[in-house]
């Protein structure tokens, strides 16, 4: 069923996006100032379904590539997705159907909101991933496969960079997780990715998706989860009650530890954010310790030194007192955080999507194991983890 996203549910979705995202997804100060100015001055955004889409339409997909880091000083541009969706509308036509985030971080949430509401196109509730990634491959689009052959293009703050046209591909599926598949996916990725070093470390990328591509492929319900999760917490904040609770309230997910950032590690190459956190417990956790690695997002959590969560399931860190998400490229030594897991989409636990999501992608020597998520109530008030933990 339909809803409708105003410029007063801008701050909440965008929070719950955040909240999301395992730590990137870029900051999204920014994108408010902006979806908040532009749904002010423009009708409120339809939210479907992919089957509420036309008959015969396709949905684009418009997203930012680059580093977290280099995206806090880059606010959302509306000329770049103006610039997108003009170029992709004289290639397809009238036949566009909806927009859909590429993911759910904070920033990238709302990059496929402005797009929706500055062209009255209807937002789709979900996106490619349910959360946050560093690559492109690593989408929902890309490890199941779409249709080939619609058109791409790229961006920046001054407009169109890159077109590639529609190509006559034929039946066959693009993308997948076998080997030529599997090796596509990659080359996209690499050359999307040094594009974006050569030309400053943000751009703006807008894919094309056909209906049937997209139905089968996307993370569904994000859009009106994250929109809930951050409901949630405002509420908590007005209330004063706990912003951790409120979250683990309406999202399936344990607390793993509560403590204080007392060291980061950051450096940027590749066109990503690297490094590591180390978190000292306090309170009911005083006596435990916390490691974060990260690319972009949160990838591996080690409690004391083992591993309890690692990709595709979600690690989100966020300030104990507000719910506020500490993004990698902000967590800042003395800030007391929480850290949350909570079980990714099921369409990352397949065989072939661990192959592409899972630890040894990231080349960690580590089994996936499935996180199971404690109640709210009992991962609060029985202990500090109450996870199912991986194995070592």
């Amino acid at each position: 069923m339909s809803y409708e996203i105003a410029a007063e549910d801008v701050a909440p979705l965008a929070l719950g996006s955040g909240i999301l995202a395992c730590g990137g997804g870029g900051s999204s100060y920014y994108s408010q100032l902006v979806a908040t100015e532009v749904l002010a001055t423009t009708d409120s955004v339809e939210v479907i379904s992919a089957e509420e889409m036309e008959p015969g339409t396709v949905a684009l997909v418009p997203a930012g590539i680059g580093a977290p880091l280099i995206g806090l000083e880059k606010p959302l541009s509306t000329d770049a997705l103006l610039a997108a969706y003009s170029r992709l509308e004289r290639s397809i036509g009238s036949h566009i159907g909806g927009i859909i985030a590429g993911e759910i971080g904070g920033a990238q949430s709302l990059v496929a909101l402005v797009m929706a509401a500055l062209t009255g196109k209807p937002l789709l509730d979900g996106d490619g991933m349910g959360r946050a990634f560093p690559e492109m491959q690593m989408c929902t689009f890309l490890i199941y496969g779409v249709s080939p052959g619609l058109p791409t293009v790229l961006c920046d703050d001054h407009g169109l960079l890159w077109a590639f046209p529609k190509l006559p591909f034929g039946k066959i599926r693009f993308g997948g997780t076998r080997k030529i598949g599997a090796r596509v996916g990659m080359t996209i990725e690499r050359i999307f990715r040094r594009y974006c070093v050569k030309h400053g470390g943000w751009i703006y990328l807008c894919a094309t998706l056909d209906k049937d591509s997209v139905a089968k492929t996307m993370v569904r319900g994000s859009i009106r989860q994250a929109l809930e999760i951050g409901q949630g917490v405002q509420a908590a904040r007005a209330n004063q009650t706990d912003p951790i609770e409120a979250i683990l309230r309406t999202h399936e997910g344990t607390l793993l530890l509560t403590g204080k950032i007392i060291d980061v590690q950051r450096t940027f190459r590749g066109g990503h954010d690297w490094g590591t956190l180390q978190i000292e417990g306090i309170g009911n956790d005083r006596k435990h310790s916390a490691e974060l690695d990260f690319k972009n997002e949160y990838l591996v959590m080690r409690r004391d030194g083992k591993p309890v969560v690692t990709v595709p399931d979600l690690i989100t860190v966020v300030e104990t007192s507000s719910g506020t998400p500490i993004n990698s490229e902000i967590a800042r030594i003395g800030t007391r955080v929480s850290i949350l897991g909570m079980p990714c989409s099921e369409l990352y636990r397949s065989e072939a999507a661990l192959r592409v999501v899972g630890p040894q992608a990231f080349g960690y020597d580590l089994p996936y194991l499935p996180f199971r998520s404690a109640t709210s109530e009992h991962s609060r008030n029985k202990g500090p983890l109450s996870a199912t933990p991986h194995a070592t």
